[in-house]
């Protein structure tokens, strides 16, 4: 077997104010060819899946390029057009010289595209004008995709990851290497059935080691054991998509059955459907939220602000917390990241040890806070770089850009520490401190800019976990949203409607 490997993943929200650009993918860097291999071989990561499937079950792979960005805007047509470009070449060159038995794609499934809203479509579109319509293309998701039954039309097979935190998605990769396997030596035929929910699902109630999300992942295994059961894939959506597909998706794929799949697919469905409440969200006001975690007799007391999650498409550059954490007198805190680039060099050209004067955070748009006049001490300069160590995406290399840590005094003479970035990062790792001169453990608040992620690496270190009701581009709050192209009715938007998958 001889299999080329690759992907393109973003996860783009319609209402962030800010483009993805190629650039935004160039910063993290995009290797191709061997150079792929070098990067991601050894890590926890779906590269890093698909190069030990192909060791364990013994094909050839040709790497492609591989191409992620912060969540943001839409990527733009030149982004668009210039990556699907460097894939397709890519597997062009792969044809060239030898024939393929497979293609293995980790992609997204939320990315919204000035050329298409339907990202994945378009670059799957793309692929099959290469590799011809009866290849096998497995493409890996993110379970926020929101999918339409044209991209799984297009795919062989779609593997979501099964867990958020994302902890898994080199096991769905390395899953994804078997199927591939399992078709081409063994035969096997997939033939996949998609339902879409009519369901908005709360952002913080998709994490899948609690209910709702937990019994609906124990009931999905449960069906992906049954015989002639090739993969199950639940997908609660990203609703900061303003697109026809955005929902709650099912997908699972049986051998040579359709009847089997579609069956399967409506058991989950209907489950997910008869438990829609469970997915609302009451998250706590900002200054209780603030006021609790000072009170905490231990800490760290973990805060997460999930109204400015940049792994949801914000400029993660919002003072709402700070502010509050300021006026309230809290001591011993950290919050991290404030993006704030401008405020970056400002302290770098006083240097460590010294006071500046900053306007710092809010410089993006409207909607997280106003920028904050404080006075600072610049406690440490780094160039931002640091190696995951934690749960997600271990041994990956990820640049913050240089960074700062600042120290701000609160009303109640407390010290405040706020870990200053010019690029953008959802916290998934506790190096994002360590790297930063910051004990974790040691704090008594942290407040991270995430909506779940962070709980793979913290919650292991954190007495209490609060998530707070901060102003935002991924508040839960949905009716805060100009939807347009979103299909209606639907849940919780429309509360009175009812639904039955066939």
């Amino acid at each position: 077997m001889r299999v080329a490997i690759g992907g393109i993943a973003h996860e783009s929200s319609t209402f962030a104010t800010v483009p993805t650009k190629l650039s935004d993918f160039e910063e993290q860097g995009i290797p191709e060819g061997q150079q792929l291999i070098e990067v991601y071989g050894g890590t926890k990561s779906a590269m890093g899946g698909f190069i030990d499937a192909a060791r364990d079950f013994s094909f050839d792979i040709v790497p492609t390029i591989y191409a992620h960005a912060t969540p943001a805007g839409p990527v733009t047509a030149e982004a668009t057009q210039t990556l699907t470009d460097w894939l397709c070449d890519g597997l062009r060159s792969a044809l060239e010289t030898g024939p393929l038995d497979g293609v293995l794609l980790a992609l997204h499934g939320a990315m919204v595209s000035e050329l298409d809203d339907d990202g994945e479509r378009y670059i799957l579109r793309a692929v099959r004008e290469v590799v011809g319509p009866e290849m096998p293309v497995i493409v890996e998701l993110d379970l926020h995709g929101n999918i339409s039954e044209n991209m799984v039309g297009l795919a062989t097979v779609c593997v979501a990851y099964d867990e958020y935190p994302h902890t898994d998605t080199y096991e769905r990769a390395y899953e994804m290497g078997l199927i591939l396997a399992q078709i081409v030596r063994g035969g096997v035929k997939p033939t996949a059935a998609v339902v879409k929910i009519p369901l908005l699902a709360g952002g913080q109630r998709q994490y899948t080691h609690a209910e709702p999300m937990l019994s609906v992942k124990h009931l999905a295994h449960d069906i992906e054991g049954e015989p002639g059961i090739v993969n199950v894939s639940y997908l609660p959506g990203f609703f900061f998509a303003d697109i026809e597909p955005t929902n709650f998706t099912i997908i699972v794929t049986a051998d040579n059955n359709p009847e089997q799949a579609q069956e399967a697919a409506a058991r989950i469905a209907n489950y997910i459907w008869n438990r829609r409440e469970d997915f609302k969200l009451n998250p706590t006001p900002v200054d209780q939220a603030v006021q609790k975690a000072m009170a905490a007799p231990d800490g760290p007391v973990v805060m997460a602000d999930i109204g400015d999650n940049p792994g949801g498409g914000t400029p993660a550059d919002g003072t709402v917390m700070l502010e509050a954490l300021l006026r309230l007198g809290a001591d011993n805190a950290v919050v991290v990241p404030i993006v704030d680039p401008e405020s970056v060099q400002q302290a770098i050209a006083v240097g460590e040890g010294n006071s500046v004067q900053l306007k710092l955070g809010a410089k993006v748009d409207k909607f997280h806070g106003e920028p904050l006049d404080v006075a600072a001490k610049v406690a440490r300069i780094t160039n931002g770089t640091f190696v995951h160590k934690g749960p997600m995406g271990t041994g990956t290399t990820h640049k913050l850009g240089p960074t700062v840590v600042l120290e701000i005094e609160s009303a109640g003479g407390g010290k405040v520490q706020v870990v200053t970035t010019t690029y953008r990062y959802q916290p998934t790792d506790l190096e994002v401190l360590r790297s930063q001169g910051i004990e974790p453990t040691d704090k008594q608040i942290i407040v991270v800019k995430s909506w779940v992620h962070y709980r793979a690496a913290f919650t292991p270190v954190a007495k209490q976990i609060i998530e707070v009701d901060t102003p935002g581009l991924t508040s839960p709050h949905l009716d805060r949203y100009d939807y347009k192209k979103l299909v209606r009715p639907i849940y919780p938007l429309d509360l009175e409607m009812t639904w039955k998958a066939l």
